[in-house]
Order: structure tokens, then C-alpha cells, then sequence
């Protein structure tokens, strides 16, 4: 008896520290990036030495994915035979699918705010394009609506959602950036910008109340009719006071197709690259205390974000499926990813 005490006291010690070992093991390769690869059906993860760690192969094509605290989210398209339009919800940890949620709808953009996703679909119906709320807690619908055109950017600042709707047409009236109250249960739509606009941003940022834009516009290629004043629009940055909506500053960017702009430390950061041609050569860098333009090489900056932790970039360059990491302004690493790379995000911690 006293034998198999011993022997269970020795099995429970090793079990014990085997966990403990295990969990350092995990913690060192925590993520500190995930990205989209393969025609956007596999979701990576990478730890900080740009290894990856773990890999989630979908049969859909995931449209996209958002990080918030140790949950990934990531929205499917549901066109895969016998398949519907969700959401997965993966432990950032290990990768693990904890859950899968069904949508009512195709799903394109989106944001999540305390345990709820607001969520812009794709699909056009003569009401319009379908804009819900899904509370993660349950999977339950809280409220369908429909925009007046498409949503390109979702943000959250404060206790506050930020949509962009490109009406365009006859409707383009509409065409805004509209600020959504977390708290209202009607889910009511109050456009952000008073000075009238005929495109709303192509992204944006929001600092001290403010808010900073790039537009895309037209470098080259057709422009449409109704757009009244596109050299407005083109290579643009723009400034918002988001305590009345004037525009309180904007200037025409130096190099073409400003796609998606970040905030680190006293510089915004913007890729310059065209979807149509797969290409591109910058990153724009603005300083913050004088809008002043720097230029940081880099080949077809697709999608790009920043890691304080690490201190560095990680860059998608979907025309050679590989992520570049950046630091100082040097690439230190090129990882190939398959087919193509897209959509990159920084976990921080």
C-alpha cells in the first residue's frame, strides 16, 4: 500500500510540473501576430521571432478577423458547398475553436465591443446593405438594419462605433463617417462630418477627439460621373474635429494610393499600394506635430500592422505570399506563407 502511495505521490509531482512546463513553453510562444494566408482560407499564428506557431485551414474563405483580449474572431463567408456564413471564435493561446456562431448574412467588415459584434455585410437587398448587432454571450441577433451603401471601416473609440458608408450615385448623399452609440438599444446613425463630402475616407484613425483620414480617390483608371470634385478625394489626408465635424486641416499626400493609416507614438504610418496592379514601393510616415512627409521603402505594402512589444512592423506582400518583418526601417525577416498573404494583426499585450 505505502508503494503505490509513493508511486501515485511521484505520478501527481510529474503530471504537476510536466503542466508547468508546458504552460512556460506556450507563454514563450505566445502570438504576437496573426495573419491571413492562402486566398484568405488559412488563419496564422506567429510568435515573436516570426516563427509560426499554429495553423487553422478553413474550406471557406475567411473575410476577415478581429483581436480582442485572448479571443480571436473571425468571420467566413459560408460559399463553400453546404456551409453558411459565421463567425469562429479561437483561443489566441492555442488556437483552439471554442465556438462557431451562424449570421444571417454574409459578413465583411466588422468590430468588437464588450462581448458584441457589429457587423457590415456584403449583400445588397432593395432596403439596402444589412448592418447587425450579434451578442457573443448567446449567438443571438440583437438588431438588423440596413446602410445606404457599402461599409468599408469599422473602428471603436471610447464608448463609441465608427462606420464609413460609400453610398455613391444618386445616393451619395449619404456618403459619411457615422458615429454609433454602444449603448443605444436603437442603434441610431449620426453622421460624424458636416462639411459635405462626396467619398467618405478610405480609413482613419482617432486620437484626442479627433479624427485622421486617408482618401484613395482616383490616381488613375475611370472616374465616376458623379463624383463632382475627385482631385478632392485623391491622395488625401484630412483631419476631423470630432467635437463639431469641420475638417481642420487636409493636404494632398505625395505619393499615390494611401490605403490604410496606423497610430504609433508621434507618427501616423500609411501604406501607399493599389489593389488593381498588386503593387506598391512605400510606407508614408506623417509626423503629428507638423504633418510632415517621410517615406519608409518597402515593397507592396498590401496590409501592414505594428507591434509595440516587438517595436516592429509585419507587412503582407500578397504578390509573393510572404510577410516582411520591419524594424528601424530594415526587413529582418521574410517568411513565406503560400499563395498569397492578406489582412495582418498585431496581438498587444
Amino acid at each position: 500500500m505505502r508503494k503505490f502511495v509513493i508511486f501515485a505521490y511521484f505520478i501527481c509531482c510529474c503530471f504537476i510540473f510536466g503542466c508547468e512546463k508546458s504552460k512556460e513553453i506556450n507563454h514563450a510562444r505566445y502570438p504576437t501576430f496573426v495573419a491571413l494566408a492562402d486566398g484568405d482560407s488559412k488563419l496564422i499564428f506567429l510568435d515573436k521571432k516570426m516563427n509560426i506557431v499554429k495553423e487553422i485551414n478553413n474550406k471557406n474563405k475567411f473575410q476577415s478577423f478581429s483581436i480582442d483580449g485572448n479571443r480571436v474572431y473571425a468571420l467566413e463567408d459560408g460559399t463553400y458547398t453546404g456551409t453558411k456564413p459565421s463567425m469562429l471564435i479561437m483561443n489566441l493561446s492555442n488556437g483552439y475553436i471554442e465556438r462557431k456562431i451562424k449570421l444571417p448574412h454574409i459578413p465583411a467588415a466588422f468590430v468588437v465591443v464588450k462581448q458584441k459584434a457589429y457587423i457590415a455585410s456584403s449583400e445588397i437587398f432593395r432596403e439596402g446593405m444589412p448592418f447587425f448587432i450579434v451578442n457573443l454571450s448567446n449567438g443571438k441577433i440583437e438588431k438588423l438594419m440596413f446602410t445606404k451603401g457599402m461599409v468599408n471601416t469599422i473602428k471603436h473609440y471610447k464608448d463609441e462605433i465608427f462606420i464609413s458608408i460609400n453610398s455613391g450615385g444618386s445616393m451619395s448623399q449619404h456618403s459619411n463617417v457615422y458615429r454609433i452609440q454602444t449603448n443605444d438599444a436603437s442603434l441610431s446613425f449620426h453622421p460624424v462630418i458636416q462639411d459635405h463630402l462626396e467619398l467618405p475616407p478610405s480609413d482613419f484613425v482617432i486620437e484626442d477627439n479627433k479624427m485622421y483620414c486617408v482618401f484613395t480617390g482616383f490616381s488613375y483608371g475611370p472616374r465616376p460621373e458623379w463624383v463632382k470634385d475627385p482631385e478632392k478625394y485623391t491622395n488625401r489626408f484630412m483631419v476631423i474635429d470630432l467635437n463639431n465635424g469641420k475638417i481642420i486641416y487636409e493636404k494632398k499626400l505625395s505619393k499615390p494610393f494611401p490605403q490604410k493609416i496606423i497610430s504609433v507614438g508621434n507618427k501616423f504610418y500609411i501604406n501607399n499600394y493599389t489593389d488593381m496592379d498588386m503593387k506598391g514601393k512605400f510606407l508614408t510616415i506623417i509626423n503629428k506635430k507638423d504633418f510632415g512627409e517621410s517615406f519608409l521603402p518597402i515593397k507592396n505594402p498590401a496590409y501592414f500592422d505594428y507591434n509595440k512589444q516587438l517595436k516592429g512592423f509585419l507587412v503582407s506582400n500578397p504578390q509573393n505570399g510572404t510577410l516582411q518583418f520591419m524594424k528601424n526601417g530594415k526587413i529582418v525577416k521574410k517568411l513565406k506563407v503560400g499563395e498569397n498573404s492578406s489582412i495582418v494583426k498585431s496581438v498587444q499585450k
